[in-house]
């Protein structure tokens, strides 16, 4: 066998997907049983995997697929009706040669298992079908099918943590049939090559390298425009090269996704429900070692939605429910993560029982757990050992099962939260991030050491000064805050809590980085950032320009233990810079967990009417811009400005975004171009409009009543921390831009 093995390799990688093309294929039967197509397809996936087995002399698993192909082959010439029992023997045959081929796998053998006893009711199952088909025709009455009570399921094994029983009979309603997938094509045969995983990872580890090499390169102060030019050069390269060997590694999420039809169904019929599983978003990718690391959490969250999320269809039907429950699993791309959300319209999470077995547990006391809110008191169901099912199940109800699920989404870097309405259902939506390899991180300065947080963690930055014009640190020594927007902030002082220097709790400088873990916020004081150009106040999430992309190292055993460090990284200067694990800063820090409210609700709509952003334009002047109109502040290098049809766009996501000077706007002539442009983004359709201002300076509510003016590009004037300051009429910026267009 080792001889062949690259070949048995191959032969086994492509069975697997033809198994997984298969539970699709019979589950589309199911909801249309006299589909041709279908049917045969499930022929000759079966008819591959027998004629392959032949070849490298696996006769146990050829002598279960030929059984196999006698009964498809009579369904594909009509002699056979699609019933209950045909579509559960079909399945039990497999997922017995699922097993065989995760044996041939591991151990190089096709098992001790016998599986004869399956190919015998193979072929007895289809003579007896055959024989029904002929007494239930006649000659002027059509065959309709008939519906038998469910027979008893047969255990099996399966990839997840628990057995699952295999279905004889079918659900309601299991999944939407996908459409017939056409037959491949030479061509596209010949545009795609199976690569092995390791040599990706290689490649990957190989221009992270090179990305380091081009942070020192740009590192380099130089005057030669020879050698600037081929530092452009290579930084322009180096991006494309980084972007390209990101998608090698991509894959779609439905390699995940399409097992799943194939569990509801089985787990809906042993639990007596009838369950429509309905999947958005399957072509969403992420890294290939993510979609591995998500497979055994997401089971285990659609095993708890079918068993304890919906309910009997008895029940639901009291309830005035249609009798099917609906199972949704849905994956989309957000800041720069991947969301994967698992939703049901069951009954929903009992607070109070939650509440009750954590008091009975002495997770919180009875007084605690009076206070808790209903999704603080969720955050319970995450605890090892944790369960309010009334009894013990095949499927659940040991209490293994969330705390793993959760273990396991931290450990790659992501975030896990749950929402659930009493009556209509719970919602677990799981953040990973697209790829652990390469990421932006914000690097921050504290003392004479240096650190990089995640950039999907972070939410603005805030200036702590002397004076009491901008946002201050209240509260008691050992529990400082920062008011922000209305609302206090737990702040955690990075240098005292890692021993890096003595300070006080109420340093009334530097700088706060508002973060977000899951749905809860709080600020981390840091010197400032990696470069004075990266310290300015945004409400948004920061632009990549004040971001380094790092390229993401392990770290060792001691280091890790600690649970304060996610990873390591090198810098253009060749420093090492340790990545912050934020979920271990809070949970080692006793942060309080202060609920983060949705941005929509920091500030009453009225408020926000009255309050301005501040800018300062590139020839000194000051301006206010009305908060409400503000749609994004963002940040970028001079270069990556473009002129175009005598335009400046910047592009932003899939499109271009128009820039108008906000000088030129107001009637004046254009200042001196900054290295860095600070573009504050405004509603004006696709895309949007920019203005080009030369800095971002405050928020400030509006002390006087805006007083028209007959000046160009300005809506008229007020008082804004004391200054009579300029409002910029946008309508004028709409078509400033409009009219260079």
């Amino acid at each position: 066998m080792s001889d062949n093995r690259e070949f048995i390799d191959e032969f086994l990688v492509e069975s697997s997907e033809n198994l997984d093309q298969l539970d699709k294929d019979l589950l589309a039967l199911e909801a249309d049983p006299a589909d041709p197509q279908r049917i045969a397809s499930v022929f000759r996936t079966v008819h591959t995997i027998k004629g392959n087995s032949g070849f490298f002399g696996f006769s146990k698993l050829g002598a279960l697929a030929h059984s196999g192909e006698h009964l498809l082959g009579k369904l594909r010439d009509g002699k056979l009706r699609l019933d209950d029992r045909v579509a559960g023997t079909l399945y039990s045959m497999v997922d017995a040669v699922r097993t065989i081929l995760q044996s041939i796998e591991t151990a190089g053998n096709e098992g001790d298992h016998d599986y004869r006893e399956l190919s015998r009711t193979l072929a007895a199952v289809a003579e007896q079908s055959h024989a029904a088909v002929e007494v239930a025709a006649a000659p002027s009455t059509p065959a309709t099918p008939v519906e038998t009570p469910p027979a008893k399921p047969a255990p099996v094994e399966s990839p997840a943590s628990e057995p699952i029983v295999a279905a004889a009979t079918p659900t309601t309603a299991a999944a939407a049939s996908p459409a017939p997938s056409p037959p491949a094509t030479v061509a596209a045969t010949e545009t795609t090559v199976r690569v092995d995983v390791e040599l990706l990872a290689s490649i990957l580890d190989l221009v992270g390298e090179l990305v380091l090499a081009r942070n020192q390169l740009r590192s380099v102060d130089s005057d030669d425009v020879a050698v600037q030019a081929c530092a452009q050069r290579i930084n322009v390269v180096t991006n494309a090269l980084q972007e390209t060997a990101v998608k090698t590694r991509l894959q779609p999420v439905e390699h995940v996704f399409s097992r799943f039809p194939r569990t509801v169904r089985d787990l809906a019929v042993s639990c007596g429900k009838e369950v429509q599983l309905v999947i958005d978003g399957a072509d969403t990718e992420l890294d290939r070692s993510l979609i591995e690391s998500i497979r055994d959490p997401l089971t285990h969250l659609i095993r708890n939605a079918v068993d304890h999320g919906i309910e009997p269809p008895d029940v639901r039907a009291q309830a005035g429910k249609p009798r099917a429950g609906r199972l949704s699993l849905r994956a989309f791309n957000e800041s720069g993560r991947v969301t994967i959300e698992v939703s049901d319209d069951g009954g929903g999470i009992a607070f109070e029982k939650v509440r009750e077995k954590a008091i009975a547990r002495g997770l919180v006391s009875a007084a605690e757990a009076a206070a808790l809110s209903p999704e603080r008191v969720l955050q319970f169901i995450f605890e090892p050992g944790f369960s309010t099912a009334a009894q013990v199940t095949s499927v659940s109800g040991r209490g293994v099962g969330m705390d793993v699920v959760r273990t396991n989404i931290e450990a790659i870097g992501g975030t896990i939260d749950i929402h659930s309405v009493p009556g209509r259902g719970t919602t677990v939506r799981v953040h990973v991030p697209l790829t652990l390899a390469i990421m932006p991180a914000l690097v921050v300065r504290c003392g004479s050491e240096r650190f990089a947080i995640p950039q999907s963690a972070v939410g603005e930055l805030m200036p702590v000064s002397r004076d009491r014009s901008g946002p201050r640190i209240e509260g008691l020594a050992d529990a400082p805050v920062m008011r922000v927007r209305g609302r206090l902030v737990p702040i955690l002082f990075l240098d005292q809590f890692l021993g890096i220097r003595e300070t006080t709790a109420c340093r009334d400088e530097g700088t706060v980085v508002l973060v977000r873990v899951d749905d809860h916020e709080f600020g981390i004081v840091v010197d400032g950032m990696q470069s004075a150009a990266d310290q300015f106040r945004c409400r948004d999430l920061l632009d990549a320009a004040s971001l380094s992309t790092i390229v993401v190292k392990p770290i060792g055993g001691l280091l890790a233990g600690l649970g304060l460090y996610s990873g390591a990284t090198v810098l253009g200067d060749g420093g090492v810079v340790l990545i912050l694990d934020l979920r271990g800063l809070q949970r080692i820090a006793r942060l309080p967990p202060v609920a983060r409210e949705p941005e929509a609700a920091l500030v009453p709509s009225a408020e926000i009417a009255d309050r301005y952003l501040i800018c300062g334009t590139p020839t000194g002047r000051r301006v206010a811009v009305p908060l409400a109109e503000v749609v994004r502040l963002e940040q970028y290098a001079r270069d990556k400005v473009q002129v175009v049809a005598d335009r400046a766009v910047v592009r932003r996501g899939e499109g271009f975004t128009p820039l108008a000077d906000i000088d030129e706007v107001m009637g004046r002539p254009p200042g001196t171009a900054p290295q860095t442009v600070s573009v504050v983004v405004i509603d004006g359709g696709d895309g949007g409009v920019g203005l080009a201002v030369g800095a971002i300076l405050d928020v400030l509510a509006a002390e006087s009543p805006l007083q028209p003016v007959a000046a160009t590009g300005v809506s008229g004037i007020l008082s804004l921390g004391g200054v009579a300051t300029e409002v910029v009429d946008l309508r004028a910026a709409r078509r400033h831009v409009a009219i260079e267009a």
